[in-house]
């Protein structure tokens, strides 16, 4: 499929957008609070639904909640509620007679799906990561981050210790690359010639991505061991194994690794503002002169509410010590650590900060 061009991307969320405030407009506004405010049942149904594997059984086909619930050992009657609560957010269907069926949205629960966000689920609703949300009001209070002050530890120390978490986080960030990277890859003017080094890439679907559209350049993956290690049959898997080289190496302590450009996806919206200017200042050690930097992250403007990136913001503020940022924020931090500031792009969905190496 062809990638559409930015302004039409831009064009299709305004119309989604105003679509939505219209539909909202014609509510009483007590409606649309309970609506809005409904929120917390949907990821309460969808927790319960994967840790219940509660729609696996209409992968096969439509079935009734006691055709279900017998499958899986299940209360009928409390099946029935549940499903039919997921058929109100769109995830199933439920027909006179009784019988759902999982639509597009809802297949991405099941477990064995391509695109599965079952993994995303179990880490979002995880009782570590709703106590960050909750603790928002405490952070409204001194500004520290939520997750660390309800779980005493960063989510980085959490996920470690909960491997089925971290890979539910790591396969959604991959996904969400993979749905970014034709918009990112038709948006910038990559050389056609040299290397360009992921940083923080984990199996490397951006730099897959980016060498699939240029067959002569090369690619080096930075990460830690854990994700190189499942690099190799991924990149192969791709067509580009050959021309990528997987370094170890940390975004703060620091690696070695030559290239032209250098991208760096959803790294720095983790950090606060030092740790990113720590991160540059690293990425700027391994870089020759005449170096780019691509900093490629949902970009928010100050004064504009919009979803995902004002919502994706809120987490950063109850899951990590980060935030997502303007174009003119990330320029700052790059000036900040030896970078001479390059274009700001839209690509319609992520933003494109250029960064140059003096």
């Amino acid at each position: 499929m062809r990638t559409p061009p930015p302004a039409a991307v831009r064009a299709v969320q305004r119309l989604s957008r105003a679509l939505t405030r219209a539909g909202a407009a014609l509510q009483p506004p007590q409606a649309r609070f309970l609506e809005v405010s409904g929120g917390v049942a949907a990821i309460a149904l969808m927790r319960a639904a994967v840790r219940t594997r509660l729609v696996e059984p209409l992968a096969a086909g439509r079935r009734t909640a006691a055709q279900v619930a017998q499958e899986l050992g299940l209360h009928a009657d409390t099946a029935h509620r549940v499903l039919r609560g997921l058929a109100v957010y769109g995830l199933l269907t439920l027909d006179r007679r009784g019988a759902f069926g999982l639509t597009a949205t809802g297949r991405l629960l099941l477990e064995d799906h391509p695109r599965s966000m079952a993994g995303w689920v179990r880490y979002a609703t995880s009782d570590a990561v709703l106590a960050g949300w909750l603790r928002l009001p405490e952070s409204l209070a001194d500004g520290r981050p939520a997750f660390n002050a309800a779980t005493g530890r960063s989510l980085w120390d959490h996920l470690a210790e909960h491997p089925d978490e971290e890979a539910g986080f790591a396969r959604t960030m991959h996904e969400l690359t993979l749905l970014a990277a034709p918009l990112i890859v038709a948006a910038y003017p990559w050389p056609e010639r040299g290397t360009v080094c992921d940083v923080g890439g984990g199996v490397g679907a951006m730099l897959a991505s980016v060498l699939s559209a240029r067959p002569a350049l090369d690619g080096v993956l930075v990460d830690q061991a854990g994700p190189l290690a499942a690099s190799g049959e991924y990149l192969a898997g791709r067509g580009v194994g050959s021309r990528v080289r997987a370094v170890e190496g940390d975004i703060f302590a620091g690696f070695e690794a030559a290239a032209d450009v250098y991208l760096l996806k959803d790294v720095l919206h983790d950090w606060d503002d030092d740790q990113c200017r720590q991160i540059l200042r690293t990425v700027r050690a391994a870089a020759a002169p005449g170096a780019r930097v691509l900093v490629l992250e949902w970009l928010q403007e100050p004064n504009t509410a919009e979803f995902p990136v004002s919502i994706s913001d809120v987490m950063m503020l109850a899951q990590t010590e980060g935030r997502q940022r303007s174009g003119a924020e990330h320029l700052a931090l790059g000036q900040a650590a030896g970078f001479r500031p390059g274009r700001v792009l839209d690509t319609g969905a992520y933003g494109i900060v250029e960064l140059m190496v003096p």
